[in-house]
């Protein structure tokens, strides 16, 4: 059986606390843009680069990526394709849907054992792979200026007529995005706050299941 795992691409620098359905695609926008990574990017993503080049563990393939300042198209499919080898030989297969990564068990493999755990194997696949690059390249591409997601949260409740946080200051509205107590007041709201840019196609059932679970 296919189990659908929303598998951390984001170091903690990079993660938002309140990010729930994807953890990397709040930063990083998630928009459908297949545009180039550009070499003018903000100081935000050069800041994560030079986090990256620091990083004792980082890797020969990681290092020869990043060093460049500039992530390719094929470079980042490369780097999904080590990711998906490094699961296949650890007895998971891997479908990629945009930036999420279905896996399941191989036909035959030990791993259909219920106690495998995919999500911890997942995470030491990342290691080399995914774990730096994709964030920095998603992030690049589709948000080159670094727009916070409370920034794009607000932009989306301004578009859907969602009261919350209105006449707040910027860091105020901040705080409210990441307080565990907080849920949007609205259904509208509720989506914006998964999905701001709508590039997940997140609905408003799965956006409502999405905070029930968040506020059991």
């Amino acid at each position: 059986m296919k189990r659908r795992l929303a598998i951390s691409t984001a170091v903690p620098a990079i993660m938002s606390a309140f990010s729930v359905i994807m953890l990397a695609c709040l930063l990083t926008g998630c928009t459908s843009s297949t545009t180039p990574p550009t070499t003018s990017i903000a100081p935000f993503w050069e800041d994560r680069i030079d986090e990256a080049l620091a990083d004792p563990t980082l890797t020969d393939y990681e290092r020869d990526v990043l060093s460049d300042r500039v992530i390719t198209d094929a470079e980042y499919r490369e780097t999904q394709d080590l990711y998906v080898q490094c699961m296949a030989d650890k007895g998971w297969d891997v479908t990629i849907e945009a930036t999420q990564y279905i896996i399941s068990a191989s036909p035959g493999s030990v791993n259909e054992n219920p106690s495998a755990d995919p999500q911890d194997t997942g995470n030491r696949c990342m290691l080399g792979t995914l774990n730096w690059i994709e964030p920095i390249y998603l992030g690049i591409r589709d948000n080159p200026q670094a727009i916070t997601p409370p920034q794009r949260i607000r932009a989306c409740f301004a578009q859907h007529d969602v009261p919350d946080g209105a006449g707040m200051s910027d860091e105020e509205f901040s705080r409210m995005m990441d307080d565990p107590s907080y849920h949007p007041s609205t259904p509208e709201g509720k989506v914006c706050f998964y999905d701001p840019t709508g590039a997940l196609g997140v609905t408003i059932a799965q956006a409502e299941q999405a905070d029930a679970a968040k506020h059991p």
